[in-house]
């Protein structure tokens, strides 16, 4: 009886999480494809006006480089957003109810990548409308999503038990993620970092998954070196946010 209680109250608030976003608007879960999209188009405004177009790439492939930079940063950034929260929103089934408390920041990467996938799937027609090729580079996406996927999670578990612990960590993290995709080749591509700022920036977390994502999209196979880096970043965030959780989780109902 208590492990159906416990398999019921888990479903019970993983429930609202999938359900309550965007469902409150008139046009609901279309804000998911939306909301990056207008990002993209306000970013691409920004980039016209400080570096005019042209200047270094051609104006469909920066159209098309900073839709799916800002569609994949999303999915981090909202994956860290949710998986900073989901211990506190939990609170009140972590003092009631007995289950892995990993499951909380495991189901908020469930749902962003639940929202991910449609943009995937909207890029694939800006790739087309804006005369980008498709090569059997594109074969290597499931795996890049899959790397970056596992990072997130690692990341969510990362974050989850410093919000419980410091709660003004949920307040930093958007002013912490808006910084990240400065430093990230999202409004740039890699060709245009300066050498002496490149040295710097590969040691960016994200910066092998991007850069990779880059030559995917512009028809050019992935550089081994990047896909191996992507893993091994991870496998370091996969394997050290779960010490971290694991290493903290029976102080959860205390501090919550």
């Amino acid at each position: 009886h208590t492990r159906l209680r416990t398999v019921t109250g888990v479903q019970t608030c993983a429930l609202p999480i999938f359900k309550a976003e965007h469902y409150d608007s008139a046009i609901g879960q279309f804000w998911v494809v939306l909301d990056p999209l207008f990002l993209a188009a306000v970013y691409f405004l920004l980039r016209s006006v400080v570096r005019p177009v042209g200047a270094g790439a051609p104006r469909n492939e920066v159209i098309a480089h900073l839709i799916w930079a800002v569609f994949f940063f999303t999915f981090t950034q909202h994956v860290v957003a949710a998986g900073s929260r989901s211990l506190v929103n939990g609170r009140g089934l972590i003092l009631n109810a007995s289950f892995p408390r990993a499951v909380l920041p495991i189901v908020a990467v469930v749902k962003s990548a639940c929202d991910f996938g449609p943009t995937l799937l909207v890029y694939f027609i800006f790739q087309a409308l804006l005369g980008q090729p498709f090569t059997l580079a594109m074969c290597y996406l499931p795996l890049i999503v899959v790397t970056l996927t596992v990072f997130n999670l690692g990341i969510a578990l990362l974050v989850a038990p410093l919000t419980v612990f410091f709660r003004d960590t949920a307040n930093i993290i958007p002013y912490v993620t808006r910084i990240w995709m400065y430093i990230t080749p999202v409004l740039f591509a890699t060709y245009e970092i300066p050498p002496n700022l490149k040295t710097y920036l590969q040691w960016n977390p994200l910066y092998p998954v991007f850069a990779a994502l880059e030559q995917i999209f512009t028809g050019q196979m992935p550089s081994t070196g990047y896909l191996l880096g992507g893993a091994a970043w991870a496998l370091v965030a996969c394997v050290g946010g779960s010490i971290v959780f694991l290493s903290r989780e029976r102080e959860f109902a205390v501090r919550l």
